[in-house]
């Protein structure tokens, strides 16, 4: 299973981060994922305005991590 991993951080201080990770109706590849990931990132950032995107991945079978 591939999963689209978006990383953000406040805004008013970096240093909190958290992960989101996305549902899709249809599993991932790894094109989709791929192509997902910024349009899932600009839809978020533009909801949350206090927040800015740190970084993205595509995981496949990984358990999730805490933000560096």
């Amino acid at each position: 299973m591939i999963e689209l991993v978006l990383v953000f951080c406040m805004v008013a201080d970096p240093k909190n981060c958290q992960e989101q990770r996305p549902t899709f109706e249809q599993p991932l590849t790894a094109a989709s994922c791929l192509m997902n990931g910024q349009q899932m990132a600009i839809e978020y950032v533009r909801e949350h305005p206090a927040w800015q995107l740190s970084g993205w991945r595509c995981e496949k079978d990984k358990p999730a991590e805490l933000p560096a």
